[in-house]
């Protein structure tokens, strides 16, 4: 009896969860259309934080490509900090991320007149 009250609590849970998920997506796809782009959470360059606009200079010093664990040594940052910081800038539009095995190849795209200025 005990299991079946914790196998509906699960479907229950479950199925909130899928909803929400799915009303959250209708909305950032309706913004999406409302706006015309599907630029959602696109950073100003003013917003960026420290972390992101010294990896964008990092970035169009070296040509514009690197591997996310360079990134990590050159700057003394934590995996985490870069990751989180490149995710936001792969959102915005100015890196992108590409898969080479088990690393991460980041790639600049749109370069800010912040890191340009170096």
């Amino acid at each position: 009896m005990l299991e079946l009250a914790l196998l509906i609590v699960q479907l229950s849970v479950l199925v909130a969860a899928a909803y929400a998920g799915r009303t959250k997506l209708k909305r950032l796809l309706s913004e999406a259309q409302t706006n015309g782009e599907a630029e959602l959470d696109e950073p100003l360059e003013g917003d960026m934080s420290e972390v992101d606009r010294s990896i964008l200079r990092l970035l169009a010093e070296r040509q514009g490509v690197m591997y996310q664990s360079e990134i990590v040594k050159e700057l003394g940052l934590p995996k985490s900090t870069v990751h989180k910081a490149l995710r936001r800038l792969s959102e915005g539009g100015f890196v992108e991320i590409q898969k080479r095995g088990r690393l991460n190849v980041v790639i600049l795209k749109r370069a800010t007149s912040e890191a340009s200025a170096t």
